[in-house]
């Protein structure tokens, strides 16, 4: 089957160690909403066309356990009545006007019975469940409060080709995701995705998005803030308002190499102990 390659710029090539890597890759960027779909229905985003794709988090792990993981949601359940699985583990969080500057929130999903809202104070639990691959593209050092290289990135993108055609990174706002692309061969994958604005504005996009010059206070990513009067809205997952839960075990077996991670969540530091330092 001819192999569909979408809005990769290969310029120069380079070998290092006899695989071939990109000088210039750029990866197509897209809505978080359409990374959700493509992930879940596991097609070309935008499209109907069948593909392995995977959602990668290359944020560090201390992000992913504190700030959240992309989720799914597999059920939920309202504090009277039966409970509701949602279609394609899809639900956003959406904030609505109430008049008189009071605005309240609802669990906007769709199941067999269509396409529901619930006030979110009817509702006693909603259980989640991580979509994305966390691979840290940089860690980060407690000692000095800098994020270093994942000597291992590459590598551990790599072991991905054969299982994914496609790939779908993000980080917290659309920075990192795209200067990842360096660190591995790209042509091992048939098309490369990030998480930012359509437009080309780089920035607006990731898990969080960017706090607009501090117009929100410094805040970032959160559902109802208002980013359409920005000159780009923000597209990340959390302006979404889609599934997220924190204090997620960041690092599954297959990826678990604690010896080059200094980041500074408790659990690392608990399994560390007694270990003699680099």
């Amino acid at each position: 089957m001819k192999k569909i390659i979408t809005s990769i710029c290969l310029v120069i090539v380079m070998v290092f160690g006899g695989a071939a890597f990109a000088a210039d890759v750029k990866p197509t960027p897209i809505t978080a909403e359409a990374a959700f779909h493509a992930v879940q229905t596991q097609t070309y985003p935008g499209t109907r066309v069948p593909a392995s794709v995977a959602l990668i988090d290359v944020r560090s792990r201390a992000e992913y356990f504190w700030v959240g993981a992309a989720c799914q949601v597999d059920e939920i359940m309202p504090k009277r009545g039966p409970s509701h699985i949602p279609f394609n583990g899809w639900a956003m969080l959406v904030s609505k006007p109430m008049g008189r500057g009071v605005s309240k929130q609802f669990l906007r999903f769709r199941s067999n019975r269509g396409f529901t809202e619930l006030p979110v104070e009817s509702i006693s639990e909603v259980k989640l469940s991580p979509i994305g691959i966390n691979i840290p593209y940089k860690f980060w050092n407690e000692r000095n409060g800098t994020l270093r290289l994942n000597k291992r990135f590459g590598r551990q993108i790599e072991d991905l080709a054969g299982e994914f055609d496609v790939l779908i990174f993000f980080c917290r706002s659309g920075g990192r995701s795209e200067d990842s692309l360096g660190e591995f061969d790209t042509t091992l994958f048939e098309a490369l995705y990030e998480i930012d604005q359509p437009s080309g504005t780089n920035g607006r996009g990731g898990f969080e998005g960017t706090s607009y010059s501090n117009v929100f206070n410094g805040d970032r990513g959160y559902p109802g803030r208002n980013t359409l009067g920005q000159t780009d809205r923000s597209v990340s997952w959390k302006d979404a308002g889609l599934p997220i839960k924190t204090s997620i075990n960041p690092v599954p077996p297959r990826y678990d190499h604690d010896d080059d991670d200094d980041e500074d969540d408790g659990r690392h530091k608990r399994r560390r102990k007694g270990k003699r330092d680099d």
